[in-house]
């Protein structure tokens, strides 16, 4: 019932534990950190970068105002004639929307009229441009003309700081109807709201029949992965430049937005629904690196050298890549992605209806995902092993980022699954942990309990051989603690602390007190003999250490492998078997000379010698710890160890004060002790 209870209370506590952890990941996902976002978008790249790569679907060409058309013609801004020529070759070229990644904030200073007028204020020189037709002496009038010829699609840019023109308001915006699910009207602070705009000079402005806005949305990391669509400005929905290209090219459009639960959820045409957040952004779905639009040079359609049948029913963006114009992005392709590509991708998605979406549902699936993710992974943790668990933790972890990953791939809808894998990974390191703890505190347990198993079983035997002698408890104490102490005091020599390292002194310490089980097989007329043995008695009376060797290797012999009691019996074999051995090797039951008697014996025979020469016994009567003392010094070198005996010598004190601790409890009686 008590292991019932342990485990109950245990699992209770894993529960605890990982449903701590599951609230904490809760929190981080509604507070969405900055760290974590950052993660949940290179979790978005990943998947996007695992994506086929494609070329577009043939359009929007790209009209490409490259080094080569810079270097044949010069150095941007163009004069505007220039720029208008380009325009109407693309427009006679039967192309059904060109669009302008550009803007025209000031008029063109290379006018003749601009330059006579600022010539004769500056230099006081006048020239005479009668000759020339009044239309090219403005190059602004003569790309003006143009632009009334042609479905062109002009850019503008909104700002949104506060240094933002307000006074300001761009031609062209969106003519709109709502679509909700509830009959609430949507509010328009749903769109990003610009402070101001800059525009085109109103002759361009005014003679275009089309106009978007440029600007582009990173995100935190710089990378620039959604472009707004929409953006509502005093009040009036205006169109991105890809979406004002897009209506151009088609006929008369109503635009429908699509509102669920008062959010901006998506945008209708009639050819078919375009996803948004509520924002207005939309996701960009990037067919790879850039180079997967046909670009044209500039300078081969000026000069006649593309046919005119490449832009036939085509939609067409004019645009630079030219480096030192600086129309550059980061996108999770490419490090320096031309401006005019973001558009073209972006055009090439609403044409061709291919999406990616962040559907409004998606926080409430991920939020769902986290919170199964932490139970399931909880449970798992605690009703079953670590190696199901972690097989589980595998499988689930893949199953998410695979699921998401086919969702994303087949639906184009992504579901960020790094909250759910991360809380099912803390849990499993978190809780794994606890579960070692738990072992660990378990396995000092069992340790501790086969600890008290030894030393039961060294008292029991000590207790059987107790009763078949007068050796007294406090014999048994402190020849126990005389060991320790000079164990521990050769320890911190050079030539033993190799052979005397903690575990080692606790073994001879625990094992000390099995020196004499031996005594046992001795029979009592031997053992308990009042005077003195015989030859024959006394040869009998040296057998007690091999008995005792014998009884502890049978003993050692039934226990398990792996159980740890085999160390102990082990020491306490060579104490019993070798505590009587000399060092000048006159000692028995072998004769052992120096260096060959095991240590544990040289220990254990200082130790007997003193305490039997300061102890009581019924043949003499206890010698002083000074006597003692100058007798152990003489049998330096003969009966004992000289460095156990300068280890004895050193330790004086500490001998008497074990002997005061642990005092015979009884007055034994007269009886032959053999030494």
């Amino acid at each position: 019932m008590r292991i019932d209870n342990q485990s109950r209370n245990w699992r209770w506590l894993v529960i605890l534990v990982g449903s701590l952890v599951t609230v904490v990941f809760i929190c981080v996902y509604l507070i969405q950190p900055t760290y974590f976002s950052l993660l949940g978008l290179k979790a978005y790249d990943a998947m996007l970068g695992s994506m086929p790569s494609e070329k577009g679907a043939g359009e929007p060409l790209i009209v490409d105002l490259d080094e080569a058309s810079l270097a044949e013609f010069g150095q941007w801004p163009w004069p505007r004639y220039r720029l208008a020529l380009l325009l109407d070759k693309l427009n006679q070229a039967g192309a059904t929307a060109i669009a302008l990644d550009m803007i025209f904030a000031e008029p063109d200073r290379t006018s003749l009229s601009r330059i006579q007028h600022e010539m004769k204020r500056d230099l006081e020189i006048d020239f005479s441009t009668k000759s020339l037709p009044a239309k090219f002496q403005d190059n602004d009038a003569v790309l003006a003309g143009t632009l009334r010829e042609g479905p062109f699609v002009l850019g503008y840019s909104f700002i949104y700081d506060e240094n933002g023109d307000s006074d300001i308001v761009p031609l062209h915006p969106l003519k709109v109807v709502f679509r909700s699910v509830q009959p609430a009207p949507l509010p328009l602070s749903h769109c990003i709201e610009p402070q101001g705009v800059i525009v085109n000079i109103p002759e361009f402005s005014q003679a275009a029949p089309a106009s978007g806005f440029l600007n582009a949305l990173c995100d935190r990391d710089g990378v620039l992965r959604r472009m707004p669509l929409i953006v509502n400005f005093k009040g009036q929905y205006y169109p991105s430049l890809a979406l004002a290209t897009l209506l151009q090219s088609l006929p008369e459009e109503k635009v429908v937005l699509n509102v669920y639960k008062g959010k901006l959820e998506s945008l209708s045409l009639s050819q078919g629904e375009i996803p948004l957040d509520e924002k207005g952004n939309l996701l960009l779905y990037y067919h790879g690196k850039q180079g997967a639009y046909e670009y044209i040079s500039a300078a081969d359609v000026l000069r006649d050298r593309v046919a005119s049948s490449e832009f036939k029913d085509k939609i067409v963006l004019v645009g630079a890549t030219a480096a030192g114009l600086h129309d550059f992005h980061v996108t999770p392709f490419d490090s320096f992605c031309p401006g005019v590509e973001v558009h073209a991708t972006m055009i090439d998605n609403l044409l061709h209806g291919k999406f990616l979406r962040r559907p409004l549902w998606a926080r409430g699936v991920e939020f769902v995902l986290l919170l199964g993710a932490g139970i399931l992974a909880t449970l798992f943790l605690a009703w079953t092993r670590p190696w199901m668990s972690a097989l589980f933790f595998l499988g689930a972890g893949f199953g998410l980022w695979y699921g998401s990953f086919l969702l994303f791939q087949e639906q184009g809808i992504f579901i960020n699954p790094l909250y759910a894998m991360a809380v099912m990974v803390v849990n499993f390191i978190l809780l794994t942990l606890l579960k070692y703890w738990r072992e660990e505190r378990a396995l000092v347990k069992r340790n501790h309990d086969l600890l008290m198993a030894q030393d039961t079983t060294i008292l029991s035997l000590t207790a059987m051989a107790e009763t078949r002698d007068d050796e007294t408890g406090g014999h048994i104490l402190r020849t126990q603690n005389f060991v320790r102490v000079l164990a521990e005091y050769l320890s911190s020599s050079s030539k033993y602390k190799n052979l005397l390292d903690k575990e080692t002194i606790d073994l001879l310490y625990r094992s000390a007190p099995l020196h004499d089980i031996g005594k046992v097989g001795v029979v009592d007329r031997i053992l308990l003999k009042y005077g003195k043995l015989t030859s024959l008695e006394f040869a009998e009376m040296r057998e007690h250490p091999r008995i005792g060797r014998d009884i502890l290797i049978k003993a050692e012999a039934r226990l398990p492998e792996g159980s740890g009691g085999r160390s102990f019996l082990y020491v306490a074999r060579e104490l019993a078997y070798t505590h009587h051995e000399k060092w000048d090797g006159s000692g028995y039951p072998r004769g052992l000379q120096g260096e060959n008697i095991p240590l544990a014996g040289r220990l254990m025979a200082l130790a007997d010698v003193y305490d039997v020469l300061i102890s009581r016994k019924r043949y003499k009567s206890a010698f002083s710890h000074t006597t003692a003392l100058e007798m152990i010094r003489k049998q330096s070198g003969m009966h004992l160890d000289p460095d156990v005996v300068a280890a004895f010598l050193a330790l004086e004190k500490e001998f008497i004060e074990i002997v005061e601790r642990f005092p015979d409890e009884a007055e034994p009686y007269d009886q032959q002790v053999v030494l």
